[in-house]
């Protein structure tokens, strides 16, 4: 750059900025972002040579992310990271568990965490934000070019040189750096671009990213509570590194809506008609197969529906699952790059085996839900195009915690269909998790699990339950949909500090043929309702409309009329 000076006796010259500099300059710019080739750190000897960088002290005091292939060998990488630490710098390795040695991806030395992505980075530097915190941030980005391993090579043979030939201080670094060119005869200039660009590519996503999330928080109403600096980086584990580069993300298919839940093959045998169910014998009746797991039952009532939905789940390596994945881009308008399933070795799909009674009513089931620990959590990239995230509670609720914590940073609204009593009861006890939530779906039994009030026999007492857990959920705004059988529907509303509204909805009476995917079918359409601008009474409505076809379809949870 041409730096220019205002006293006489200067005159205009080039010149080249340091980290340190450079990070300044960023700030006083407005620039979030920088990427070099690498940066500087504690010099070998500094015990006695005291010959540190500023580069160091500058990360300790400006609020900018550094994009680097780590530090050079010829430096003391281990003091560098404690001087680092000591001064309370974020410092990352992108994609791996080891730090960066400029020109080789392999140090020896841990990194102090690990990140995979630029949302990552940009989450913890925005963090940091708004905690007031004025240190800036180190991204570690291995080289993985062929040519760094010998490059290594050959610094270390220099470096034994320079001890011999007594060469210290600011001397050794242009005696390396010229000594390597001739050893690696430019091999070492090819591996410096290439780890540039590289630094460069993973750099300008973090800036994107960074900008992105910050308009997604000026334009969405953000409730979450900031986490920690470090928070969602995962601590790399004192065992050997696998040294294998993040891939960069491949381009993602977005929605306004995302689902997170079970994707089941659902098995219903029904007593034959004007049969009573008998028990401890075998009775006559009818079995049917088809595809359910609640989440994947609203995804296909919002597919069916047009509101193109992204499903996170998980299924089996077997053929059920291999099946299931099919029919849903066929018939459910669920498309592959949609579809973000975790498909498991060694695993079944899962499987829902439900005995109805004489009147379509569940009499028991035997569930085998073992592969749903695996489904996959949205990331905060897919979410920051979701209005709505759907999650069920056949997920871990480590897991669903996760998933609710991105989706409120991406300002995504969460809500939250039950599954059963067991499992409603257990994930109202998370106070994070509820707090996150905005809409929920339960029936009677699920809300008296989840305010932990019994026999809820009038409006009273349902109206009291619902106080309790409306309580619990998003203070800005939260809606209970509490489906009650033949009584229909009640919408519970809260806003802030305003009274809680309640909304009684009565029900159609039809004959019922199977009443397992009502439920859901109202939850999916409800969403659909309010991605096109409807407001809750009339997503209810849409939704009460919706639930009757799939309780008149018998063969299935969710009906194809929809």
């Amino acid at each position: 750059m041409m730096l220019e000076s205002n006293t006489p006796s200067t005159s205009s010259q080039w010149g080249a900025t340091t980290v340190a500099s450079t990070m300044r300059l960023a700030h006083m710019a407005g620039i979030s972002t920088f990427v070099t080739g690498g940066t500087g750190g504690v010099h070998r000897g500094a015990e006695t040579t005291m010959d540190i960088s500023a580069d160091l002290m500058e990360l300790a005091r400006t609020p900018v992310v550094v994009v680097s292939a780590g530090v050079k060998s010829i430096l003391d990488i281990q003091r560098t990271l404690e001087t680092l630490e000591t001064n309370g710098v974020p410092t990352v390795a992108f994609g791996v568990d080891e730090f960066p040695a400029f020109f080789s991806p392999r140090s020896g030395v841990l990194a102090p965490a690990r990140v995979e992505s630029a949302t990552e980075v940009a989450r913890a530097y925005l963090a940091s934000l708004e905690l007031g915190l004025s240190n800036g941030m180190l991204v570690a980005v291995p080289n993985n070019d062929p040519a760094g391993a010998s490059v290594e090579a050959a610094i270390q043979e220099t470096l034994e040189e320079a001890i011999k030939l007594g060469i210290t201080g600011r001397d050794v670094t242009p005696f390396i750096l010229k000594r390597v060119a001739e050893k690696t005869k430019g091999d070492s200039l090819k591996s410096n671009i290439s780890l540039v660009k590289n630094n460069a590519a993973i750099g300008a996503d973090i800036a994107v990213s960074i900008a992105n999330t910050k308009q997604r928080l000026n334009s969405k109403v953000y409730t979450g509570v900031v986490p920690s600096t470090l928070s969602g980086f995962k601590e790399v584990a004192q065992s050997p590194a696998t040294h294998k580069l993040q891939e960069m993300p491949k381009s993602k298919s977005t929605s306004r809506v995302v689902v997170m839940g079970g994707t089941v093959i659902d098995l219903v045998a029904k007593p034959a008609p004007g049969q009573d169910l008998i028990l401890a014998t075998s009775n006559p009746g009818t079995c049917y197969e088809s595809d359910g797991g609640v989440g994947r039952n609203i995804a296909e009532v919002l597919g069916r529906l047009g509101s193109e939905p992204i499903l996170f789940s998980a299924v089996g390596e077997d053929s059920r699952g291999s099946s299931l994945l099919c029919r849903m881009e066929d018939e459910y308008n669920i498309g592959r790059e949609r579809q973000h399933m975790e498909v498991v070795k060694g695993a079944n799909t899962a499987t829902y085996l439900a005995v109805l009674n004489s009147d379509g009513d569940l009499h028991t089931a035997i569930a085998d839900m073992a592969v749903l620990s695996k489904i996959k959590i949205p990331d905060e990239e897919t979410l920051s195009h979701a209005d709505y995230l759907i999650v069920d509670a056949n997920a871990p609720i480590e897991s669903l915690v996760e998933a609710a914590k991105n989706a409120r940073w991406a300002g995504t609204k969460v809500c939250f269909e039950p599954t059963s009593v067991p499992k409603a009861a257990m994930v109202s006890r998370n106070n994070q998790f509820m707090s996150s939530l905005t809409y929920a779906f339960p029936n009677i039994d699920e809300l008296s699990a989840m305010s932990g009030q019994s026999n809820l026999v009038s409006n009273d007492l349902i109206q009291s339950a619902a106080k309790m857990v409306l309580n619990r959920m998003n203070q800005t705004e939260s809606h209970l949909v509490i489906t009650m059988g033949t009584k229909g529907v009640m919408l519970a509303s809260k806003y802030e500090v305003k009274p809680i509204i309640f909304k009684r909805f009565e029900a159609t009476v039809i004959p019922t043929n199977n009443c397992t995917g009502a439920g859901d079918t109202l939850a999916g359409a409800f969403i659909h309702a309010l991605l096109n601008g409807h407001n809750e009474e009339e997503a209810v409505k849409l939704g009460m409309e919706k639930a009757i076809l799939s309780i008149q379809c018998e063969d299935r949870a969710i009906s194809p009329m929809i």
